[in-house]
């Protein structure tokens, strides 16, 4: 009986350790950050356009896991190369993929470009250390 008992302890103590080391154990994610000046004429119509698309990117999307989009915050005063950024995260490169043709993606993609005079789009898979 104590021979079952130190077995099922023992069981038990591993299965414990694997649900703490498994958050660590997660597939890497794609990010992608995109970066934009926007030109000095753009209208407030036109911004209102754009943050709405952006706000509704996941929920119209099945691709797109998580949305972020800010204003720079320069307290250095060193970079004032772009305004915004958007970082959008995907499960999989398939994922990725699947939006890049997705005609949500077309659309923000048509609102942005008019708009700015520089975009800087950087994607990348993430290391977990």
């Amino acid at each position: 009986m104590k021979k079952l008992l130190l077995v099922v302890f023992a069981l038990f103590l591993g299965f414990t350790e694997a649900q703490a080391i498994s958050p660590f154990a997660k597939k890497p994610i794609i990010r992608e950050i995109i970066l934009v000046k926007f030109k000095k004429n753009v209208t407030p119509a036109q911004m209102a356009a754009l943050n709405k698309l952006i706000k509704d990117l996941k929920s119209n999307t099945k691709t797109v896991d998580a949305v972020e989009w800010g204003k720079r915050i320069d307290y250095t005063g060193s970079t004032k190369d772009y305004d915004q950024c958007l970082v959008l995260k995907f499960k999989n490169d398939n994922d990725l993929e699947v939006f890049q043709t997705n005609p949500v993606q077309l659309e923000l993609m048509g609102k942005l470009i008019p708009i700015t005079t520089k975009i800087l789009k950087f994607t990348y898979k993430t290391i977990k250390y």
